[in-house]
Formats: structure tokens, C-alpha cells, sequence
């Protein structure tokens, strides 16, 4: 997202931000003689790093798909370990087992916590705790769009890999995507092949606009009154400090 500040906010003697923080944010800089843009490319940590994808299916031509295209971190229930022993002899993979609420490797290590949120009470009582495991995975079984934004902003900053249970590639996309950042991986859980290949295409979409992407410096040469038009809310905060910018 770009925010250009009009011409009209600046002037040869005083800028209207004064310090830019370049840890965090992409930021723009500007120069006072020429009224120009300087869009600096700046790592986000926390956005930058790959969604993780973990399978959980009965279907071997869920897994067989899966593995072919990457993906070989299979959730399996406790009482279904033969399976994952019977899987494990035709593919490389790497089992988790579910058990009372937690995430077991094969190893009987808990890697992760599960989470039901079905309430308004219990999304908002979701927050990071020492207790949990590194990895979080979220189940909602009245998924919509709200809750999806609040867990990402619930975690935020917590150092914690948030996973939702996603039962079609659609709903992946919207966790993946929340507040333009997305959780930091799903679950997904199906028995339909074809939700594997969707997954897999929505991935390879994603990385080729981000290949695409590229800053450019510009410069601001009117401004034009264009009357009434959408708005556009970023609920900033909590994120930002004095004299940084959005862009």
C-alpha cells in the first residue's frame, strides 16, 4: 500500500515528518526541494517469512498430492498412527499427532497448542500465553472474516507461528491474508485432491506478484481535487511511532 502525501502539505522549509524509522516499515522520504518520493524497501520480519502449510487428510491421494507439490507435514489423530506408519513407508514425511488439545511430533514432543474458538467471549479472551507451545493452531467452527483479523492482531509481535484449520483453499487464502499479513501458516484439512491443487495454484500466484513487485521513486508533479471516494481505514495504533509513514 502506498500513502503519497500531496504538494500541498509540503513546503521548501518544513516537512510534516521530521524522523523515519527504517527497522519496520517500507517508509518514504521526502525530498524538500524536489517534492519527491523515495520509496525505501524495507524487510518486515514478520511478513516476509513463509507461510507453512501442514496436511490433514485420510486420503492417500490427498497425501500423494501434497508431497508432490511440497508439502509433507501431516496432521494425524492420536488413534491414527498406523496410518502415518503405513504412509511413512511410500513418502517422506514429517507426522504430528494430535492428543488432548496438544501437538505431538513423532518424537512425542509438543510442537504446538489447539485452540476452539466458537464465541465472541472466547475471541476475545484469545490471547498469547506462556503455556502454549511454539506453534499455534487455531480452530474456528463458525469461521468469518472478523475473527480471522483479530487473531492475527491478537499475535502480533508474540513470536508465536499461528495456524488456522482451513477446509477449503478460500478460507486459506482469507487467514493467509488478514490485515495484509496473514497468519504465519494453515492446516489444511480435506479430502478432495482438487483442494490441494487450488492451494498449491493460490501459492504460485503469490509468489510471482511478489517477484513482480518492485519500488519506484516518483514525483508528486499536481494535485487534483477528485471529489467523494472510498475510504480506506489502516488501524495503526498500536504498530507505529511518531514520525514514521505508511507507504
Amino acid at each position: 500500500m502506498a500513502l503519497l502525501l500531496s504538494s500541498s502539505f509540503v513546503s521548501s522549509t518544513q516537512l510534516p515528518f521530521s524522523t523515519f524509522n527504517t527497522d519496520k516499515w517500507n517508509t518514504g522520504r521526502v525530498n524538500k526541494n524536489s517534492y519527491c518520493f523515495t520509496m525505501c524497501s524495507v524487510s518486515n520480519s514478520s511478513s516476509s517469512k513463509p507461510k507453512r502449510v501442514w496436511i490433514w487428510t485420510e486420503s492417500k491421494q490427498v497425501m500423494t498430492a501434497a508431497v508432490e507439490r511440497g508439502w509433507n507435514t501431516f496432521v494425524f489423530l492420536s488413534e491414527n498412527q498406523q496410518l502415518a506408519i503405513d504412509w511413512s513407508t511410500i513418502a517422506l514425511l514429517d507426522p504430528l499427532f494430535i492428543k488432548e488439545g496438544e501437538v505431538y511430533d513423532s518424537g512425542d514432543r509438543r510442537v504446538g497448542s489447539i485452540i476452539e474458538v466458537s464465541t465472541p467471549q472466547e475471541l476475545q479472551q484469545l490471547q498469547p500465553a506462556d503455556g502454549q507451545a511454539e506453534n499455534i493452531v487455531i480452530d474456528l467452527p463458525d469461521w468469518q472474516v472478523i475473527p480471522a483479523e483479530n487473531i492475527v492482531a491478537s499475535f502480533q509481535g508474540s513470536g508465536k507461528t499461528v495456524f488456522a484449520i482451513s477446509k477449503t483453499p478460500s478460507e486459506a487464502q482469507i487467514f493467509l491474508e488478514a490485515l495484509e499479513q496473514g497468519l504465519g501458516g494453515i492446516v489444511l484439512k480435506v479430502e478432495d485432491v482438487k483442494a490441494v491443487l487450488a492451494l498449491k495454484e493460490y501459492f504460485d500466484g503469490r509468489n510471482e506478484v511478489s517477484n513482480l513487485l518492485s519500488l519506484m521513486k516518483a514525483t508528486v508533479t499536481r494535485v487534483d481535487v477528485a471529489g467523494m471516494g472510498d475510504r480506506v481505514c489502516v488501524d495503526l495504533c498500536s504498530l507505529m511511532r511518531p514520525g514514521w509513514i505508511l507507504c
